[in-house]
């Protein structure tokens, strides 16, 4: 009867130890997403600019 005891609890741990490791993972790939995210709109803003520095072009509509 002990032993199952001994296997609950080990398994559950187990469990928990895998669980936090996913949330871990999660919460750095949200975190990484969100810089991805703020990187594109940073680039987005500073290709506008550079455009508007650009002269016109003779040809262009």
């Amino acid at each position: 009867m002990n032993g199952i005891g001994n296997k609950l609890k080990s398994s559950l741990a187990k469990r928990q130890k895998a669980l936090q490791a996913f949330k871990a993972r999660k919460e750095a790939f949200l975190l990484e997403k969100q810089q991805i995210i703020r990187d594109i709109e940073e680039a987005r803003t500073i290709w506008s600019a550079t455009l508007k520095q650009l002269p016109n072009r003779p040809f262009s509509q």
